[in-house]
Order: structure tokens, then C-alpha cells, then sequence
């Protein structure tokens, strides 16, 4: 997930991912390009950029993604 999030435009610092013992991924994006997005628009964008990264198999892996702003976070 961290290399597909790499490619879709995404920096290091913006993500924070967590690997389960069974191999699931669960994690944070924070960006500015959430900036404006309602919730279910940024996880759009999200699943889209992963669907285009990911094979099947590694999305099934994902438990969730949680999307927010840097100022969301603060």
C-alpha cells in the first residue's frame, strides 16, 4: 500500500500505515489535496489511486484508510 500511495503523488511524511500480525493494512493519509473534498470524495480519489496501483489480492488486504487535511489533524 505505502509504495501505491508513493506512486499515486502521495509523500513518505503523509503517510502513516500499520501492518496486522495476519497481514492486513490499515492506516492514515494527510494531505492538503484533501483540502475542500467531502469524506466520501477523498476516499474516492483514494481507491482510485489504489485500484490503479494494487493488484486485487493487496486491496483485499486493506481494513481502511483513514483520509484528513494537515489542519484536521492539528
Amino acid at each position: 500500500m505505502r509504495r501505491a500511495l508513493l506512486d499515486a503523488g502521495f509523500t513518505a511524511e503523509q503517510i502513516q500505515r500499520e501492518v496486522t500480525s495476519s497481514g492486513n493494512v490499515g492506516g492514515f493519509v494527510i494531505s492538503p489535496r484533501f483540502a475542500g473534498q467531502s469524506q466520501v470524495d477523498r476516499q474516492e480519489t483514494l481507491w482510485a489511486e489504489l485500484r490503479q496501483h494494487l493488484a486485487v489480492e493487496r486491496l483485499h488486504r486493506i481494513v481502511s484508510i483513514l483520509t484528513m487535511t494537515p489542519e484536521e489533524v492539528e
